[in-house]
């Protein structure tokens, strides 16, 4: 039999199991020891949100705070939505707010829940006016209401990418981007709950793109991680202009207490974070690199130190897939994909090929690190690297799927699968909980039609893991 048959046969014999196996090797599947068996998750649950309108991919959010959850997104009306739940309930409690979704993938929507229960959404926002709606009774969805400023109008007129997050003492933080894209600050506030009130966390910016002296701008393109210890890991890497291409300098720092900020050699930074700060450049891709300001993840090894994926061209102009961690007073960097495809950045977000996709699995049972990944020429796998030295690992070996089929398969083939996880929450059953749904494409203002259609209107579900 021949080594394609005998791929095939694992395959087909794995799926009656309801395991997958993959090969080791690269993009091109030149090698096919040793062998991986992929398990998954089991869904403890499966609940319909609602139907929500899916001609535009927008990002929802998920929090579960005690026995309470908290869902905020875009109905089929496109209007904005926060649901509530106890857990263990079959129906949500439901408030339409008085915000129409912007045809524009920047606009996401996010929920926060403070100390006392009280519950925060923003969103809809692409360089605009702070749009904000907070309770006025805890836990109470019904008794959302608009709030016009946050801090005050400076900083708040031309607002993007807003979050909400909570530190290790739960108390509840705000960070969003003042400017544009090429051109803007970071700042973050905090929620004061005595005062009821929000308040600025740090006197300046936390990431400076603007700088006031030689009038130069950039932006930071920046994911923020807290640690089950409390502690947080920011990478970021920053743009010159609203052009994608133009990316460039990954970059790390990380803090206890959301106020000092140190590097990976532990040396305390000084705010704000600016441009060409040596001391926290991971790897300094320049301008027109290949990097992608989507395009990076991070996850922490068993000794909480990071490792960070990210895409950029090779040495031969194609796009591949690195992996870099901290080691011996330095950053080692390794390409581990072999492709043979350059992405093409044309524009906006909306108008470049489609590049790569990939994701942290997470860890197998023989501590290898599990990456899944596809490319724009069709290609997809998984790639299982020892965590130390990003080698291909040599041994059988057994891991456990991101998520099970059944939350990966679409309603509408032809849309794209957005999943969203709630990192807040995990029960003593073990159970991790989801939003799954689909979309078309990303796409911005600038592309906007001039009528906007009504549909694809698609299900939005919950589903329990565990």
């Amino acid at each position: 039999m021949s080594k394609t048959k005998v791929l095939v046969a694992a395959v087909i014999a794995a799926a009656a199991l309801g395991s997958v196996y993959y090969f080791t090797g690269n993009s091109k599947g030149k090698s096919l020891e040793p062998v991986f068996v992929s398990k998954e998750k089991q869904i403890s649950e499966k609940l319909l949100v609602d139907s929500v309108w899916a001609a535009n991919r927008v990002f929802f959010d998920l929090k579960t705070v005690g026995d309470t959850q908290f869902v905020a997104y875009y109905d089929k009306n496109r209007m904005m939505t926060v649901a509530s739940r106890k857990i263990g309930d079959k129906d949500w409690n439901r408030k339409t707010l008085p915000n129409k979704l912007e045809w524009d993938s920047h606009n996401l929507v996010t929920l926060g829940i403070d100390k006392e229960g009280y519950i925060h959404v923003s969103g809809n926002m692409h360089a605009v006016p702070m749009i904000y709606f907070r309770s006025t009774k805890p836990y109470d969805v019904q008794s959302m209401e608009q709030v016009k400023y946050m801090v005050g109008e400076k900083d708040e007129q031309r607002v993007t990418y807003p979050n909400f997050f909570n530190n290790a003492d739960n108390e509840l933080f705000y960070v969003y981007r003042s400017g544009g894209s090429g051109s803007g600050d970071i700042f973050v506030n905090k929620y004061n709950v005595e005062k009821k009130a929000w308040e600025r966390y740090f006197s300046e910016a936390l990431f400076r793109g603007i700088n006031p002296e030689t009038k130069e701008t950039r932006s930071a393109y920046h994911t923020l991680t807290i640690d089950n210890d409390g502690v947080a890991h920011i990478t970021w890497m920053w743009r010159w202009t609203p052009e994608v291409a133009s990316c460039h300098q990954l970059s790390y720092v990380m803090s206890k207490d959301l106020k000092h900020w140190y590097n990976i050699e532990g040396k305390e930074v000084k705010l704000p974070l600016v441009p060409d700060m040596e001391e926290v450049i991971v790897d300094n891709v320049p301008s027109e690199g290949g990097l992608h300001n989507g395009k990076y993840k991070m996850i922490l090894d068993k000794d909480k130190k990071p490792i960070i994926a990210y895409s950029k061209y090779d040495e031969k102009g194609f796009t591949q897939l690195y992996l870099t961690r901290f080691v011996d007073g330095k950053w080692m960097s390794k390409k581990i994909s072999d492709w043979t495809f350059r992405w093409k950045f044309v524009g906006g977000g909306d108008k470049m090929t489609p590049g790569c996709n990939f994701s942290f699995v997470g860890f197998s049972e023989k501590g290898n690190l599990v990456i899944d990944w596809s490319n724009e020429t069709g290609q997809k796998g998984v790639y299982v690297v020892s965590p130390d030295t990003f080698e291909f690992v040599n041994e059988d070996d057994t891991y456990t799927t991101q998520y099970p089929s059944v939350v990966k398969q679409k309603e509408i083939s032809e849309l794209n699968l957005q999943i969203k996880e709630d990192d807040t929450y995990r029960a003593s059953n073990g159970v991790q909980y989801v939003l799954k749904w689909e979309t078309e494409k990303v796409s911005h203002r600038g592309s906007a039609p001039k009528v906007i259609p009504d549909g694809p209107v698609v299900p939005l579900y919950l589903f329990g893991l565990k």
